[in-house]
Parts: C-alpha cells; structure tokens; sequence
C-alpha cells in the first residue's frame, strides 16, 4: 500500500509541506531578530488577534472545498464548488477585516503600539483566504504536482518580501509587503501555474445548502481546535502585559507548534482516501493503524531528541535574549507525540466519515476547559503555566478524539 502511495503523490505533497512550514519557520526566525525583542511582541500579539479572527476563515470554504471536491469526480462541479467557495469566503472575510477595524478601536490593547499595527493588518484575511481555498482544491483533486509548486512558491515570496518589508521599514514595512504579495501570488496562480479563472467560471447547480452545513460545522470544529495555539498568548497578554514575555512565550512555541504541520499533511494527504472508503469499515480501521503506528514511530524519538538538545537549540536559533524561553519549550515540545499520533489524526478521520458536527462538540468542549485551566496556569506560574495547560489540553484532546473515533467506528 505504501507503494501506491507513494506514486500517488504523497512525496510532492509532504514535500511542498516541509518547504512551506520551513519557510514559515525561518520567517519566525527572522522576525525575532530583526525586530527584537519588543517589537517582535507588539508583532506577535497583533497577529495573536488576526489568527483569532482567522480561526472562522472564509466561513469554512475551504474544508467545503476538500470535502466535497473529492468526493466529486465531475471537473464542472468541482469547479462550481470552488467558485461558489471563494464567493462565500471573500464576502465573510471582508466582515471579518471590519470585526478586526472595530476590535482594535474599542478593546483596550494591553501591549502599547498593538492598536495601530492591528489596524493597518485588518485586511489580511481577504488575501488569506484565495491561498488556502487554492490550496485545498488542488488537494482535494489530488493534483499534488501542481499543490507542491505552487505552495513552495507562494510561501517563498512571502517570506522574501516580509523580510525584505521589515529590513526596510520595521513593523509597518511587514505589513505593506505582505499585501503587495499576496497580489503577487494571485498572479502566479493564473499566470504561472494556469489555475482556473474564477472570472471564466460559470457556476452550475450545487447544493450550497448541504455546502454550508457541513463548512459551519468544520468552521466552528476547526476554530475551537485551532483556539488551543492562540489563546495562551492572547491571555499572558492580558494577565502579564509584558511584550518581552509575550516573545519569549512567542519563541517557545515556534518549534512545538511549527512541528504541528506534520500530522497536519499527513491527514491531509489521507482525507480523501478516509472520505470515499468511508462505508468500508475494514479499509478505516486498517488505512488508521497504520497511519497511526507510522506518527508514533516517527513523534516520540523527534520529542525525546528535541527536550535533550533544548538549551542549545533555543540559544543558537533565536539567541541568547530568548533565554526564558527554553523551560517552556520543552514543556510544549514533549506533548508533540501526543498531537500527531492520536489528536489530529483521529479528528480529521472523524471529520473525512461524515461527523464533523460530533468534532465540533469535542473541540467546544476541550477549549471550554482550555480557558479556564489555562488562565489560572498563567496567572500563577506565568509563561510556563500556559506551556504545562497546552500540554494537559493535548492530553485531553487525543483522549476524546480517540474515544469518539472508536465509537463510531463500532457502531459501523
């Protein structure tokens, strides 16, 4: 089976992961020394706000998109899809860039320059949202070559131009390149790698209704999850209001999370093979062992290896202001094994059968505990009570996901 997989493009897709994530990674590199310490805090706090607002992305368009284009076979409906999608997406994302306008001047903004910053980043969500639906629909075609080219592509101009943005003009400099790019990456879509012309599509008769349902429910599910990597800083903001912590706290999560994106792939990878084999119990239940054993063999020697090389690591990436930084880190980077073997696994396999509504309840469920475990963690024990919450709400959460997963697949 591997084999076939393989040859199916597994290589390009983990690959155009791999580029991307370590991309993302060295931007997080570059930002924290460039900027330093307080204005990478200001950074880190003001785009904390962003990624809360981007937990409902384009009202879900593009877990519509992985869903119901791979469940297709038909290229005009697929295309429909996709059109219908970033319709819906732009048009919610612009609601969200006011929300953001209207956040920034009512709330009061613990660390000083985050109003200004937040302000001028509000509409960064209209220029996500064609990335990622983009990136779905060529996953969910399986046409990973182009998934793989086009990706790497995107991420390396962005991370050029942002560093390029903020060597120039500082914090504001980050801001006005990563618009200039995001235009640029919708030009390399259509005239580069030929992706379909929105403009030249005529949408046939989809169910938008049946669309809609399922995006809320992947929306609200994903939001929830997603909440567990942005709320800890969202609170120490609040509680410590000390953008040094903030960064410190900001580089202890770069690794821990950044490592993240690989059992992100591989559901990914995985999700249309679990959603057309989804009446074929034996298929699951086999295709999810060995997923599963592969990501434990693969987590807990990386974790192990990570907590004995911490000190080192943290000092020679990042540099010797980010020392705070390493108790917290290898709090966070233990829980890793957990994550990728039993959380994001299990929750997307739910997703893929058809329960994204049962996902949504336990993420709701797992955050609701998430808050308040993790304010009483960091107003008592500060950046390392968030890291210890994390770790405890991992638990939590692979021990559901799992729990729910078996259910459904006994009831099967």
């Amino acid at each position: 089976m591997w084999k076939k997989i393989v040859s199916s493009g597994f290589l390009h897709v983990f690959s155009a992961s791999v580029v991307s994530y370590l991309v993302a990674f060295c931007g997080s590199i570059a930002y924290a020394r460039l900027m330093g310490v307080h204005d990478f805090g200001v950074y880190t706090f003001s785009y904390n706000i962003i990624t809360f607002f981007l937990l409902v992305n384009g009202f879900g368009a593009a877990s519509g998109i992985l869903q119901f284009v791979s469940r297709s076979s038909d290229t005009n409906l697929q295309l429909s899809y996709l059109k219908y999608s970033i319709k819906l997406g732009i048009s919610f994302n612009i609601l969200l860039s006011v929300g953001i306008f209207i956040y920034a001047y009512t709330f009061n903004m613990p660390i000083p320059g985050s109003r200004h910053l937040l302000l001028l980043m509000a509409f960064f969500p209209v220029g996500r949202l064609y990335f990622d639906v983009i990136q779905a629909y060529l996953r969910a075609r399986r046409d990973n070559v182009r998934l793989a080219k086009f990706a790497i592509s995107a991420n390396l101009i962005l991370l050029v131009g942002n560093i390029f943005g903020i060597y120039l003009y500082g914090l504001y400099g980050l801001v006005i390149s990563t618009y200039i790019t995001y235009g640029l990456i919708i030009l390399l879509a259509n005239y580069i790698y030929k992706l379909p012309n929105l403009l030249r599509i005529v949408q046939g008769d989809i169910n938008k209704r049946e669309f809609i349902s399922y995006s809320i429910y992947a929306t609200i599910g994903n939001a929830f999850a997603q909440l567990l990597f942005i709320l800890d800083i969202f609170l120490l903001a609040y509680i410590v209001k000390d953008a040094a912590l903030i960064a410190a706290y900001k580089v202890a999560t770069i690794i821990p999370f950044a490592l993240n994106f690989i059992p992100g792939v591989i559901s990914t990878f995985f999700y249309p093979y679990f959603a057309k084999n989804a009446a074929n119990l034996a298929y699951v239940r086999d295709l999810r062992r060995k997923v599963q054993y592969g990501m434990l063999a693969f987590t807990l020697p990386l974790c192990i290896i990570m907590i004995l090389i911490a000190k080192p690591l943290i000092l020679f990436i990042f540099g010797a202001q980010y020392q705070q930084s390493i108790l917290p880190f290898r709090i966070l980077i233990s829980g890793f094994w957990i994550v990728g073997t039993f959380r994001t696994i299990n929750g997307n396999i739910l997703a893929s059968l058809g329960k994204a509504k049962m996902a949504m309840w336990l993420n709701i469920i797992i955050v609701s505990i998430n808050i308040i475990l993790t304010y009483i963690l960091v107003k008592f024990y500060g950046i390392v009570g968030a890291a210890v919450g994390v770790i405890i709400v991992y638990i939590l959460a692979g021990t559901l996901a799992t729990i729910a997963l078996n259910q459904v697949l006994r009831k099967r």
